[in-house]
């Protein structure tokens, strides 16, 4: 079954955002940089970076993104092994996953690249994947998407509907969402607008084989994947969407082997985490939960895996999403025991100890896990959510209270702890708390009712209502910002 997204939803909410920022358009540039410099556009990296902020706002409050922390953990590593390398320095690099089944990957502005969960199953191995991204990374590096926007408006005129427009067919694959927006003309300029051109594919090219080649992943990978891309377009109606802003000319795949061969080759071999997300995907999809056990139990009985531990551990997965938690158990001991540093796996023990009943050992396995990964995220929101139902809210507020600022654009970790000073009844740091969820999911008006509340709540404690009124004059302030880009 295919997985369904609401793109209704999703421009229902741009529409909102189009009405905050009347009578905007693009004004007409007439000196376009030399492709291959690196040159400031009249939109400012500023800029970029706010609307980066408003798109993520939009995308947190729809239902694209991926829940599950430890895919996002995944290709957080894979971003910061990227952005040592690329050298940003108006904007780190922010890999996030997408629920959705098309081959697709998609940077905007403020270094954030959209990676459909179709494409990390489609790819043969992770340096295919790592090639994608690394080719996305050289759009940010280079800017293409604003020296597109400049190039653009010299034609014609584009206002911020059309940009965000484009923003959302490009990121989340929707050719059609254009035609709701508005005329089926707009809609196609649209469409041309995120459709890079030759010299941008190149540069592109150019720049994430060199990625590829620094970060110790084999250069040759992005032109194998841009050939199965190709190749799978012999059978279908319609390419992968990934293709619809990529295309691949004739010249492109033999350019980019000629310059592969140019660099030292790499027998990079796809990491254990590569395989193990891409099991977590795997069990997530949208099917009848018995048929996805006995179709996973049998490409693990027929070895038609690429790796055993993953197929192993994808089979215990769909065990714990049919209630057979008991069944999974033994396995996932065997492969904790087999694989003690694998901290995905251990954490997926965890999970089946708090599911057949021993919420005590599920939380001393998750605090081992702390003690040897210290900040990692995925594993800390793990405790948290088993000290939640543990009824333990102190121990919630000081697990999470010091990773708000390193997180603060995720709203999870707000909304974890507004339930646990909701458990410690303090409804001054429970709305407080909801306000910061509003404001990561862009629901400035919200938030705003709930720094209200706390300030109702807060009496005459002086200090604390200083606090929320110099807040809410920071969200507003950056609410105002929005409003009024000049593009």
């Amino acid at each position: 079954m295919k997985i369904k997204f609401p793109y209704t939803a999703f421009l229902k909410a741009i529409i909102i955002l189009i009405t905050w920022l009347p009578n905007l358009s693009l004004a007409i540039e007439t000196n376009f940089p030399d492709l291959g410099v690196h040159q400031d556009t009249r939109l400012e990296t500023k800029t970029e970076n706010v609307i980066g902020d408003m798109v993520m706002q939009r995308i947190y409050g729809s239902d694209f993104l991926i829940s599950d922390p430890v895919v996002n953990e995944y290709l957080n590593e894979l971003a910061l092994k990227f952005g040592h390398h690329a050298r940003l320095t108006n904007h780190k690099l922010h890999f996030f996953g997408v629920n959705s089944p098309e081959l697709n990957a998609f940077a905007f502005f403020g270094g954030h690249v959209a990676v459909h969960s179709g494409l990390i199953l489609a790819v043969d191995n992770e340096s295919q994947l790592a090639a994608v991204l690394a080719h996305e990374t050289a759009h940010i590096m280079q800017r293409h998407l604003a020296r597109m926007m400049d190039q653009n408006r010299k034609m014609m005129p584009l206002t911020f509907a059309e940009l965000l427009a484009a923003l959302a067919i490009g990121a989340f694959g929707s050719p059609e969402a254009g035609a709701h927006l508005a005329t089926a003309a707009m809609a196609g300029h649209v469409q041309q607008m995120i459709n890079f051109t030759r010299e941008h594919e190149q540069e592109a090219d150019r720049i994430g084989i060199q990625l590829l080649s620094e970060t110790n992943y084999d250069p040759t990978a992005l032109a194998n994947v841009f050939q199965r891309m190709k190749q799978q377009t012999q059978y279908r109606q319609t390419p992968p969407e990934y293709l619809l802003t990529h295309p691949i000319f004739e010249s492109r795949i033999a350019d980019a082997q000629n310059r592969a061969a140019m660099l030292p080759h790499q027998n990079a071999e796809s990491s254990l985490f590569f395989h193990l997300v891409r099991a977590r995907l795997e069990t997530s999809k949208e099917e009848n939960s018995n048929r996805r056990l006995n179709r996973i139990k049998e490409i693990l009985e027929t070895g038609r895996y690429q790796n055993k531990i993953a197929a192993e551990y994808g089979y215990a997965l769909a065990l714990l999403q049919t209630r057979h938690a008991k069944d999974a158990l033994p396995l996932l001991r065997k492969l904790v025991a087999e694989n003690p540093n694998e901290w995905v796996i251990a954490l997926s023990l965890a999970e089946a100890e708090q599911n057949v009943g021993s919420p005590a050992l599920a939380l001393s396995q998750t605090t081992r896990l702390l003690q040897l990964y210290p900040n990692n995220y995925p594993i800390l929101l793990q405790e948290a959510t088993l000290l939640l139902r543990d009824k333990q809210p102190d121990q919630v507020i000081k697990l999470l209270t010091p990773q708000r600022k390193e997180h603060w654009s995720d709203p999870i970790i707000h909304q974890m702890l507004a339930e646990a000073y909701s458990l410690r009844q303090q409804p001054v740091e429970l709305h407080r708390a909801q306000a910061e969820w509003r404001l990561a999911r862009g629901e400035f008006k919200e938030a705003y009712q709930q720094l209200d509340l706390a300030l109702e709540y807060a009496g005459e404690n002086s200090r604390v209502a200083k606090e929320i009124k110099l807040r809410k004059n920071a969200m507003m302030d950056m609410q105002e910002q929005q409003r009024s880009i000049k593009l």
